[in-house]
């Protein structure tokens, strides 16, 4: 298994990670009939987003997605779906897991709930699966939302070091009672972004 590529969000003219969803509403590519293929272990789901905060609304700034698309294809084509007025593209060499990419979406979208931002991941906890949740970071902002609009910025770093702490003293039993069963429900728990503080 490998980390999964978390989806990113500009703020403060910063990339972060999203390392925490806690909502409903977020992009997805089946509502604009895009089927995603996973093209590497990276990234099973096969889509990866930017989003951005702008006068306080969330939009889908870029979408990078492997569709399965033949390589000889022109360089834009009206042929497949746009999204938000948007003709996709090849994508260059910055993400090649891909073969489809939509820049400039300035996408409305309409997420209720909380998002963690994670910046300066703490590499020493990195392992080979699923997404790093929010506890492995340094730097963590909560940003809530409702129907797509900003109500609140938090800065959450300490309350998720004090869970950091909390998970490194109590490490997963691989040997103990229920071992597949508890590794099992581990490995699925990593590919989930649902957290509570």
């Amino acid at each position: 298994m490998t980390a999964q590529i978390h989806d990113s969000f500009l703020f403060n003219e910063k990339e972060f990670s999203i390392a925490g969803v806690n909502g409903e509403g977020l992009f997805d590519p089946l509502d604009y009939d895009l089927q995603p293929h996973g093209s590497c272990s990276g990234c099973w789901r096969g889509f990866l987003c930017q989003y951005v905060l702008i006068e306080n609304k969330l939009l889908l700034k870029w979408l990078r997605i492997n569709l399965g698309r033949d390589d000889d294809r022109p360089e834009t084509s009206d042929l497949w779906p746009k999204i938000n007025g948007v003709v996709p593209a090849k994508p260059h060499e910055d993400y090649p897991i891909f073969d489809t990419v939509y820049q400039n979406l300035d996408l409305p979208i309409a997420f209720s709930g909380g998002i963690l931002l994670g910046d300066n991941f703490i590499s020493e906890l990195y392992v080979h699966m699923g997404f790093h949740p929010a506890w492995k970071f340094r730097t963590v902002h909560e940003l809530l939302f409702n129907n797509g609009t900003i109500q609140e910025i938090r800065e959450v770093s300490s309350q998720v070091a004090e869970i950091k702490e909390m998970m490194l003293k109590k490490p997963l039993d691989w040997n103990g009672t229920g071992g597949r069963e508890k590794l099992d429900e581990w490995i699925k728990s990593t590919f989930r972004l649902d957290y509570h503080l």
